[in-house]
Parts: structure tokens; sequence; C-alpha cells
């Protein structure tokens, strides 16, 4: 869902530059990305670096350059705990890294090219699978899991080129999202089952990521129903808003080598969405506002 969802906004957001604009500023993109991304990020791996001195934690200076450097899904077997939830963020800069520029100069064959790249994770899940050594030599560690950022980019060009298109009949239909959530969960399962986990393998993550978007385009229209009420709930919004900040920080109350109380479950819940909004008031929300000077919508008050 992460992925999907990441995908379909940048791409969303590129394409609506670029149709604002009349092109895509690479420069002011990465700005955003990185005052959005960096801050907290940076943030949270001093305060693991100095905490090592004070608790013995599982923590080598390699786990530390891979999360400095964007690159834990590459680490053998995602590196410390600690740091080990920033392979999902570094599966996403790499995508960033080649994603606005593919767009800039493949616009006509953008389709063609996601298309292929979803294909290719799928092939490359399965020779992954039965031949381990391929990992590296098929960047694995990156398509095993893009294929939902390629979803999510393919369903924001869809949604592009086609405004109306999540007004078909079809994504209004209960037993259409229900079916895409049961299959959601039930691929979900067979992925974290070791026994099982073949039968997902290669199409499982592409049939999550594909009900994750079916989802996205049920409820990205404004509407009266309960669910789409529920979702933009204030209590909700107000998560969405402190996502970033719980997903950096969550990980450092999760787990203990000894008994300590603030790591202790529901405690350490508690503790994480106040370090979180702590995090995200005084810390994250200065950077956003620096932000907000690279924005499209920035440029448009500057050329209207």
């Amino acid at each position: 869902m992460f992925f999907v969802i990441s995908g379909f906004l940048i791409t969303g957001l590129l394409l609506k530059e670029r149709e604002i604009t009349g092109k895509i500023d690479i420069k002011n993109f990465y700005i955003r990305r990185a005052l959005r991304i960096l801050p907290v990020a940076l943030l949270y791996i001093l305060i693991i670096f100095i905490w090592r001195t004070i608790e013995n934690i599982d923590l080598k200076n390699s786990d530390l350059i891979h999360a400095l450097t964007f690159t834990v899904n590459f680490a053998p077997f995602r590196g410390s705990w600690y740091v080990g939830h920033f392979w999902t963020l570094s599966v996403e800069e790499q995508f960033y890294l080649v994603w606005p520029a593919t767009l800039i100069f493949f616009s006509r064959h953008l389709k063609v090219i996601l298309v292929v790249l979803v294909i290719y994770s799928c092939i490359v899940r399965a020779l992954v699978h039965h031949f381990s050594y391929l990992e590296y030599i098929t960047l694995s560690p990156f398509f095993d899991y893009s294929d939902a950022i390629f979803i999510g980019a393919l369903g924001a060009i869809f949604y592009h080129e086609k405004p109306q298109m999540p007004q078909h009949k079809l994504f209004d239909k209960i037993w259409a999202q229900l079916l895409a959530v049961c299959l959601v969960v039930v691929f979900a399962y067979l992925e974290d089952d070791r026994e099982l986990r073949f039968i997902s393998i290669p199409f499982g993550n592409l049939i999550i990521a594909a009900s994750c978007l079916f989802l996205i385009f049920a409820y990205i229209t404004p509407s009266a129903k309960w669910f789409f009420k529920m979702l933009n709930s204030r209590v909700l919004v107000h998560i969405g808003i402190l996502s970033y900040s719980i997903y950096i920080w969550q990980q450092f109350f999760l787990k203990s080598e000894t008994p300590i109380i603030w790591r202790t479950f529901p405690l350490n819940i508690l503790i994480i969405y106040c370090v979180a909004v702590v995090s995200y008031y005084l810390w994250e929300k200065p950077f956003l506002n620096i932000r907000k000077r690279f924005s499209i919508t920035k440029f448009r008050q500057a050329t209207s």
C-alpha cells in the first residue's frame, strides 16, 4: 500500500507540474524530496548513533552507512533492527533517482516502460526464489517490491489522462471492493508464510498492488460514503500527517535487548505517538515550510 500510494502520488504530482509549467524541474523535485525526507531521517540516525554509546544495541557502522545512503534493502538481512525499516524508504529513494528523468526523456513510452518493469519484477522474484545467488545481479533488493511503485505510477498516468475513470460503476461495486480487500489479505498471508510463499511467487505482490490501486480509485473521488468519511476523519488525517514521523521513530521503541518499560506494550505505542508529534511540529514542520517555496503552487503564483 505504501509503495502504490507513493508511486501514484509522486507520478501524479510530476505530471501535474509538467501540465502547469510545461516542464518538470528536477532540481526543485529533489529539493522538495530532501526537505521532506532527510530532516527526520538524519535526526533519527544521529540519535541512535549516540544511543549506542548508552545502551548495548545491535548497530554496526555498516548499518549506519546503509541507512545514510538509503541502501538498507541491499544490506545483508536488511541490517540492524534499528535501521532495518529503512529498506522501504531505500526502495522509494532509489525510485526517485530515475523516475523524474524517465518522465522527461521517455514521456511517450511511459506505459510500455512501466509494464516491462512490472514484468521484470515478477521474473526477478521467481528467479531469485530458485537461484538466490542471482539476488544482486538482478537488483532483486529493489525489484522485489518495486512493481508496487510501478503499478501506482501506471495508475497515476491513467488517472491523469482520464480523470473521470474512477467514476466507472465497477469502482462503486461493494463486491469488487471486498474482492480487492480479500486479495490483499490472502496474498499478504501467503507472502508471510514460509511453506506457502511459493504460491504468491511471482505474481502475489502484483495482485496486492493492483488491488490497492483499485481501492484508491474507488475512494479517490469525494463522496458521502461512510468509508470515505472515515478515511477523511480528523483522527485518520491527523495520523496521516504524523505517519512519516511514526514510521521513522517506531523501530526504536519496539524492541529491547533488556526489559525496559518504555519499550513495553502498550506504553511504547503511546510514546511513539508522542515522539512523532514532537518530531513533526518542532523539527519537520519548519523544513516543510521551507519546502513550500519550491512547490508548483509557488511557481503558479509567481507567474500569474
